[in-house]
């Protein structure tokens, strides 16, 4: 309990760094937001009663406080650039960042679990020289990279399907999903490439333990030894990577979202920071901020579960 205790009073203090710099920032970088929603031809006026009436002109310190106040709250404040409430905005795109990135999830599992299996099943062997080289050359190719590629041989070579052509779940699940396919492998395959990596060589370092040499003795098979012993010792070591993968995929929805045209909060949060929308993009990023330090800290306590002696 102490470990947990640890663990949630350091996510506090981290989410409360985290919102300082991102309030912070937007006071350094050059720019306002008043006189870029009024134009260039507005008076000095003009701007300081519009700077008046978005609150701009109040002390920083007053303006933090009531930001956090509010945001614990759930009023995360009005969109200069899209005149709604934040919040509105935030949900109504919010469920197609989620799918996008259970999508890649799944993708990474169905991909290096058996992949691994293979290439540790048959060390050495040509099909396992064949697969390192190619998992290398995918871990090396950046995500957004692999989605134009996609892009231009699935829509524009083959016709599979129409770029930027988003089908809205609001109007067919079936066509959003299948939407989905591409840009979710595009934000896997790397990261998969890299668990195939990292899973392959804990499972050969747990085939050389005395419990597979014991199970071997008792006439298993390599296949039985491999899934009902090794894996589940050999993928323990990997739990803390799959965390920081899926606090990843999130960072890469939201480029894959600008190649496909998907209207995730990836888009909103790119055109909100050229609006200087700082509402918005402040909030999606405490937002992201916060779902990754979650997964970082369930992360810790599952492996804290399996192994007693992580403490710190």
């Amino acid at each position: 309990m102490a470990y947990v205790i640890r663990k949630l009073v350091g996510l506090i203090i981290t989410l409360l760094i985290v919102t300082i710099l991102v309030f912070l920032v937007f006071e350094i970088i050059p720019g306002d937001p008043a006189r870029r929603l009024l134009g260039t031809e507005a008076t000095a006026e003009q701007v300081e009663a519009l700077r008046t009436e978005m609150g701009l002109n109040r002390p920083l310190p007053i303006r933090y406080g009531a930001w956090v106040a509010d945001f614990m709250r759930g009023d995360m404040g009005m969109s200069f650039g899209f005149h709604v409430p934040v919040q509105s905005m935030i949900v109504n795109r919010l469920p197609i960042t989620i799918v996008l990135t259970a999508f890649s999830f799944l993708f990474i599992l169905v991909l290096s679990l058996p992949i691994s299996l293979l290439s540790v099943r048959f060390f050495h062997s040509i099909p396992d020289k064949i697969m390192l080289v190619l998992n290398q050359i995918v871990m090396s190719v950046p995500q957004f990279f692999i989605g134009i590629l996609f892009t231009f041989l699935f829509g524009l070579v083959l016709r599979w399907f129409v770029p930027g052509g988003y089908v809205s779940f609001m109007d067919s699940w079936s066509g959003f999903l299948a939407y989905l396919i591409l840009p979710a492998l595009a934000i896997a395959l790397p990261r998969a490439a890299m668990t195939v990596k990292l899973l392959r060589n804990a499972l050969l370092a747990e085939l050389d333990k005395e419990y597979v040499k014991t199970a071997r003795s008792r006439g298993n098979g390599q296949w039985r030894i491999l899934i009902k012993h090794v894996l589940k010792n050999g993928f323990i070591p990997v739990i803390t990577f799959m965390g920081m993968t899926l606090a990843d995929l999130i960072t890469g929805s939201i480029v894959i979202e600008q190649v496909f045209g998907i209207p995730g909060i990836g888009r909103i949060l790119i055109t909100s920071i050229a609006n200087r929308d700082y509402p918005m993009v402040q909030a999606i990023i405490v937002l992201i901020a916060m779902v990754i330090l979650v997964i970082n800290v369930l992360v810790d306590i599952l492996y804290h579960k399996f192994d007693k002696r992580i403490v710190v």
